[in-house]
């Protein structure tokens, strides 16, 4: 029964699947006419009613679902069915369409199901037996028939009709208005968008894109092509109409100004309008600010800094800078330098940082992008990278007048951030004299640093240079220059130097032939001011008897005598400049090699007395008859006439006086640098015959070098002909030896030894400059002894010369005292009264010539003081005025004077300056005895060969002045006895005796003083030495009274205080030996100096400092330039 059922269950599936395909069949026929007819009603509505795109989209997505719901209902349910997908129709519905079919097989198909369903619930076995019978029956007598054909698909051919009516009509429209269904279908298929209204014309915009950059504005450009076109077009914008400018008869433009965001519009013209077009605001990548920072190097010492919205850059190299740039609509940034780009990605929205560190000079651009456009803006900057510096130095220099050896400096250093440090850097680099034999220098570089300001861009220093410490030779040649570093801290310190300098030593040679010069300069100097002085005492005789012959001065008086006053300031002036160049000239000497101390004690005194010509007392005089020119009185204009005469005689004297002693100190000079000069040659003639007798010396290389001491002898012998020509210019030439015969066998043998060497016979060369070297040794010596012959004979002359003047001189003040006392007590009607004018004029004889042995004198003897010549001067014209005075008062007088008390008082005054000179003249002789004494073996001052001399003792002096005291006290008790006898006058003595041992007296304190003032020389402390000066005034005190014989109470009391004053010396002395003991000082040497420009330097630096203060620290570096720049031109 299962087979039976299972193959009748098979023709029922077969039916139903047939069943499903005729649906399906039915409604593909269905949907093609259902979609089709939906297809063509939309379009032509469409067409014909140009719906807007609301209703086009309402029929657009209408005709999207009918047709869907007509698709699944007819062909998707039928189609899924017809593979069993879904819920398919029952066997028992199948028996019934196939039982309506079939009309003999309507109840028993449906009766064999029914019996199948109640056998499967059956249980008894025979009810299901028979149940299995009666379906087997009736299965076979269905099994015949076939149910498919219950179907019949070619029945389906009646509803094509409903088909092919809308394809066909569709065909005819296709065929007859296409556009219907193409315009149509267009725009339902593009529901959204506006399809204008079919016009006589259409509007085509020429834009390639609707796009444009937020915030620019955008050409909206129009055409408009068809039959007719309009006179205006207008553009809707949210309802506002805007005219469009009417570039031609058809194009069009409109500018949207600013866009801000997108913007919907249509064009209209005519009432007619487009579709609704669209203008896209793309967002615009805008770089709206940016910060940038700068991190400068440490060294700078300068504050960082933020600068805004400043792309250009100036900094100094090795700065950081940061960029922070603000954007927006901003994706991407980049920076684009002139060397590579950087692409940089933002820190935060909108938000990017950039960073470098500089070195160099870059141009560079910055440019912003999103993902819909790249900014077109893009400025290009600038960086100025200011590289550091080198440092800038200017140096002048400016030497010493008086010592070549030193140099002061003044320089400016400038640098733009600072300085590290200043060096002064020097070293030897020749010798150019040949007369150097061993020079020892080191040519290393030598460093000092120099102190300067280093937190500053711009500063200046000073350097004073004493080469006095170098040990300097003649010849040398020594380069020097300043350096100067900055403080670069990036690249490292960096230097600069200054021009290099070349100081030249002078050679022996030069400084000789220089000193030649300056002498021969000094000595027409002088002997030109002589000749102005004599003139100018012509002059004033002249002046003086013309003033004496009238009554009152006239002008012309006055303007000759202003003119006298003139030329004696002239004078005062050239004699000024001429110690200043002798001064000069003794340093210049004296500065590359160590002078003869006997020649430079002579020129310290030729100092001294050119310092003495022109002394202030002189110059004060000349100021007051210059304040006398303004009253004109007769009287003082004649009186201050003779004062100037007298002193111009006087300065005639000094400047004859000086001049001799110059010529003879000149020659003593030149004589012993040909002593020094022949004893070098001696040692290098003595060194050349060793390398000539040497196997490996080379003959030609020898003779060149004799051939130069040939040379220097030629010279040499030149130096002693200019030497005896000098001598025999002085008024006492000295007695020289003549070395004529030597120089001409030295000469010989060198030549001959030159002529050897030519020949290459050395050995005999060598023999030659051996006889050569010890003749000139020979030569050498008795020049030496012929100097020491001419100074001892020279002293001992003048020794004597000045004894025999002072003998003379005391003789003189004898005889003047004792008719000064014949004078006082003679009556003027006295018929002898003649006879003391007649003794008097004698004595004027006497004193004159005293005058002229003393110039003569003082012109071979330097120790003589310039005072003694005016003193001197001063005895004749007392003594003359005394003559006239004398003559006078025998007559009666007729105004009023008393001519013989001023004869009396003329004659003190002689007494006065005899008695003056006197001293002046003994302290002289003392001082030369002390120096022939020291040039005598085993006597002298400590400090010389032989010597074995003392240094002035305190407690030694003070013994002496005890019992000068004591002597003293007892004369003063023998005063005040005889002053109590008539006619005498307290405190003065007449006698004769008394006069002797008054003027005793006065040469032992002038002795103890010359001790007192040897010891203040020697005291190194200032204020110990200043003390003693003192003292030694008042002791000068007590020599004039004792002079003058005026012994009062109060000279008592200065000798005491003078005692008091020595023994605290000699307390003081004893003090500083104990200190001697426990500490020795070394000795240094006076050196002379003009550092007034040195000194002005400092003053206007310590200026500019102040200037520089007032500098705002605020300032960068290029203000700060300019403040600095200002302020030294300001200085200037």
């Amino acid at each position: 029964m299962d087979t039976h059922y299972q193959s009748l269950i098979e023709k029922i599936d077969e039916f139903i699947r047939k069943y499903y395909k005729n649906l399906l069949f039915r409604g593909l026929i269905y949907s093609i006419g259902l979609v089709f007819l939906f297809f063509i009603s939309v379009t032509v509505l469409e067409y014909y009613a140009h719906f807007n795109t609301f209703i086009r989209t309402s029929l657009f997505y209408s005709f999207i679902l009918s047709s869907g719901f007509i698709l699944v209902k007819y062909i998707v349910i039928p189609f899924s069915k017809l593979y069993k997908l879904g819920q398919l129709i029952s066997y028992e519905e199948a028996a019934s369409i196939i039982g309506r079919h079939f009309l003999n097989v309507q109840d028993k198909l449906l009766n064999v199901l029914q019996l199948q369903q109640s056998a499967n619930h059956q249980l008894s076995t025979t009810n299901f037996q028979l149940l299995e019978a009666s379906i087997n029956q009736k299965i076979k007598e269905l099994k015949p028939i076939p149910f498919t054909n219950a179907v019949d698909l070619s029945a389906n051919k009646k509803y094509l009709k409903y088909a092919l009516i809308p394809v066909l009509l569709i065909t005819v429209i296709l065929f007859s208005a296409p556009s219907i269904i193409t315009d149509g279908t267009k725009r339902l298929v593009k529901h959204g968008e506006y399809f204008e209204k079919e016009a006589p014309f259409q509007f085509i915009i020429t834009n390639d894109i609707l796009t444009t950059v937020a915030k620019e504005d955008y050409e909206l450009k129009v055409k408009l092509t068809g039959d007719e076109v309009p006179e205006n077009v207008y553009v809707e914008i949210d309802g506002n109409e805007f005219k469009l400018d009417k570039a031609s008869i058809v194009n069009f433009n409109y500018i949207f100004k600013n866009v801000q965001k997108t913007l919907n519009f249509r064009l209209s013209a005519d009432g007619f309008k487009s579709k609704e077009y669209e203008l896209i605001a793309l967002p615009n990548p805008v770089l709206l600010d940016f910060d940038i920072s700068f991190n400068y190097p440490k060294y700078l010492n300068k504050k960082d800094e933020i600068i805004k919205n400043t792309g250009d850059l100036s900094v100094p190299a090795g700065t950081k800078v940061n960029w922070k740039f603000n954007t927006q609509n901003t994706e991407q940034l980049r920076l684009n330098f002139n060397d590579t780009s950087y692409t940089i990605s933002p820190a935060s929205e909108n938000m990017f940082n950039y960073s470098a560190r500089l070195f160099r000079d870059k141009t560079y651009s910055v440019t912003t992008a999103n993902k819909f456009l790249k900014s077109k803006d893009s400025v290009t900057y600038a960086i100025n990278v200011i590289p550091d510096a080198y440092p800038q130095i200017n140096v002048e220099e400016k030497k010493d007048t008086i010592s070549a050896k030193r140099i002061y400096f003044r320089g400016d250093v400038k640098d733009d951030y600072g300085f590290n440090k200043l060096t002064f850097n020097y070293r030897f680099i020749t010798n150019n004299d040949t007369a150097i034999i061993d020079n020892n220098k080191k040519f290393t570089t030598n460093s000092n640093s120099v102190a300067i300001n280093k937190a500053v861009i711009q500063d200046q220093f000073y350097h004073y240079w004493d080469m006095n410490e170098l040990g300097i030779s003649p010849g040398d040649q020594i380069e020097y220059y300043f350096e100067v570093w900055d403080n670069d801290g990036v690249t490292g310190s960096k230097s600069t130097r200054s021009q290099k300098m070349i100081f030249k030593a002078p050679t022996l040679k030069e400084i000789a032939e220089n000193t030649n010069k300056n002498n021969d300069k000094i000595k027409d100097d002088l002997e030109e001011s002589i000749r102005q002085a004599k003139d100018i005492q012509k002059e004033l005789s002249d002046l003086q008897r013309k003033v004496a012959e009238k009554k009152t001065l006239t002008w012309e008086e006055k303007k000759k005598l202003q003119d006298l006053l003139d030329k004696q300031k002239a004078l005062q002036n050239k004699v000024e400049k001429i110690k200043n160049e002798n001064q000069q000239n003794n340093q210049q000497q004296s500065e590359y090699k160590q002078p003869d101390e006997k020649l430079a004690e002579k020129q310290r005194q030729l100092e001294e007395l050119f310092d003495k010509v022109m002394t202030p007392e002189l110059k004060e005089k000349y100021n007051e008859l210059q304040k006398l020119l303004e009253k004109l009185d007769k009287d003082k204009v004649q009186e201050a006439l003779e004062k100037m005469k007298l002193d111009n005689k006087d300065l005639m004297k000094e400047l004859d006086r000086n001049l001799e002693i110059f010529k003879q100190l000149e020659v003593e000079q030149k004589l012993q640098q040909n002593i020094d000069k022949l004893n070098e040659l001696v040692k290098k003639e003595e060194d050349q015959a060793k390398k000539t007798d040497e196997k490996n010396a080379d003959s030609k290389e020898q003779k060149e070098k004799q051939d130069e001491l040939n040379k220097q002898f030629e010279d040499l012998k030149k130096d002693i002909k200019d030497l005896e020509k000098k001598n025999s210019e002085l008024e006492q030439p000295n007695k020289m030896e003549n070395s004529e015969p030597q120089q001409q066998e030295v000469q010989k043998e060198m030549q001959k030894s030159s002529e050897q060497l030519n020949e290459n016979q050395k050995k005999n060369a060598s023999k030659s400059q051996k006889s050569a070297a010890q003749k000139m040794q020979k030569m050498a010596e008795q020049m030496a002894s012929m100097q020491a012959q001419m100074e001892q004979e020279a002293a001992s002359e003048d020794i004597d010369k000045l004894r025999s003047i002072l003998e003379n001189l005391i003789q003189l003040s004898f005889g003047q005292e004792a008719l000064m006392g014949e004078l006082s007590k003679a009556k003027t009607n006295d018929p002898q009264f003649f006879k003391i004018n007649q003794k008097q004029k004698k004595l004027q004889d006497d004193s004159k010539m005293i005058e002229d042995s003393l110039l003569a004198l003082s012109k071979r003897v330097p120790q003589v003081q310039a005072t003694v010549n005016r003193e001197i001067s001063a005895i004749n014209m007392n003594m003359e005025k005394a003559v006239e005075e004398i003559n006078e008062s025998q007559t009666p007088s007729m105004d009023g004077r008393n001519h013989k008390q001023e004869g009396i008082s003329r004659q003190q005054f002689a007494m006065t300056s005899i008695n003056n000179l006197a001293l002046m003249l003994n302290e002289a002789l003392s001082q030369m005895q002390a120096e022939a004494k020291s040039k005598t073996p085993g006597s002298g001052s400590c400090n010389k060969p032989g010597g074995k001399g003392q240094k002035p003792s305190a407690a030694s002096m003070r013994k002496m002045q005890e019992q000068l005291n004591k002597q003293i006290q007892k004369l003063k008790e023998g005063m005040a006895k005889d002053g109590n006898k008539p006619g005498s006058k307290p405190g003065m003595m007449g006698n004769t005796g008394m006069s002797q041992e008054l003027a005793k007296l006065a040469a032992q304190q002038a002795a103890i003083r010359q001790e007192l003032q040897k010891m203040a020389d020697q005291i190194k402390d200032g204020k110990g030495a200043g003390n003693l000066g003192k003292l030694a005034e008042k002791m000068e005190e007590t020599e004039t009274d004792l002079v003058n014989k005026m012994l009062s109470l109060e000279t008592i009391k200065r000798q005491e205080e003078i005692l008091t004053r020595l023994l605290e010396s000699e307390k003081a002395e004893k003090e500083r030996e104990m200190d001697e003991k426990r500490q020795s000082n070394e000795a240094k040497n006076e050196n002379f100096s003009n550092p007034n420009e040195f000194f002005e330097y400092n003053r206007l630096k310590q200026k500019e400092t102040e200037l520089l203060k007032t500098v705002p620290p605020s300032l960068n570096p290029f203000f700060k330039t300019k403040v600095n720049e200002y302020f030294n031109n300001f200085e200037k």
